[in-house]
């Protein structure tokens, strides 16, 4: 979920985690069968309002401050 909310694709998301395209699909579709959404987009929301998926990073966020 980190990847995608990253803008990931499934199948960079694939190569990065060493799976298979088809278990990353797959795994989304489960998720959503399971959480009762349509789409990626009302996971996203539903996945985000529970703080179960970080906040992509903002446009122009360089990261974590340090002080």
């Amino acid at each position: 979920m980190r990847l995608l909310a990253m803008g990931y694709t499934d199948q960079s998301a694939a190569q990065e985690l060493r799976l298979s395209v088809r278990t990353v699909a797959y795994t989304m579709r489960s998720l959503m069968d399971r959480l009762g959404v349509e789409n990626r987009f009302q996971l996203a929301l539903l996945l985000g309002a529970a703080g179960a998926a970080p906040q992509p990073p903002r446009y122009g966020d360089s990261g974590p401050k340090e002080t």
